[in-house]
């Protein structure tokens, strides 16, 4: 982990929840590498901006009824520095997961599903942590172009005007 993300903070603004499900997932993942999570300070922040699972049909059975689903998991972060610049920029993380259902077991399929949620959140957990660990600094500053003095413009040397001729 770069040295510059030896401490942060892990905030989920948009969540009502004081304790998402996310921000544990992102926290602990951290904790494993060895950063030290503070509540406040001068540390920079990762800010998850939101996440979203979305169920999708990708078989159907004789009956025409869903029999394997697609879980489509994002989660969106960004990383602040302790001054509010930006040093990764808002970034978008895709897990993808699928299993069967079984209409005759509903129950032992929403423990499925939810099983799968809490695997592909730790996976995306992972996936920021691999984001922060490639992370080379912040881009740099464009510089501000030298101010070049203008060459004074030297009026060229008039020809010598001919006299007219008689004709």
């Amino acid at each position: 982990m770069p040295p510059v993300f030896a401490a942060l903070r892990v905030t989920m603004p948009a969540s009502g929840l004081r304790y998402p499900p996310l921000v544990l997932a992102v926290r602990h993942a951290l904790l494993n590498r060895g950063v030290a999570i503070v509540p406040k300070g001068n540390v920079p922040t990762v800010v998850l901006v939101g996440e979203t699972m979305t169920p999708i049909i990708a078989s159907i059975n004789n009956n025409g009824g869903a029999s394997t689903y697609l879980l489509d998991y994002s989660a969106t972060f960004s990383v602040q520095a302790p001054d509010g610049a930006v040093l990764i920029a808002p970034t978008i993380i895709r897990v993808q997961r699928e299993y069967s259902f079984d209409a005759l077991n509903v129950l032992a399929m929403a423990r499925e599903q939810a099983y799968l949620e809490r695997r592909m959140r730790a996976a995306a957990a992972r996936q920021i942590i691999w984001r922060l660990i490639s992370f080379k600094g912040p881009p740099p500053k464009a510089a501000a172009p030298k101010a070049v003095a203008p060459k004074p413009v030297v009026p060229k040397a008039a020809a010598p005007k001919s006299a007219p001729r008689a004709s």
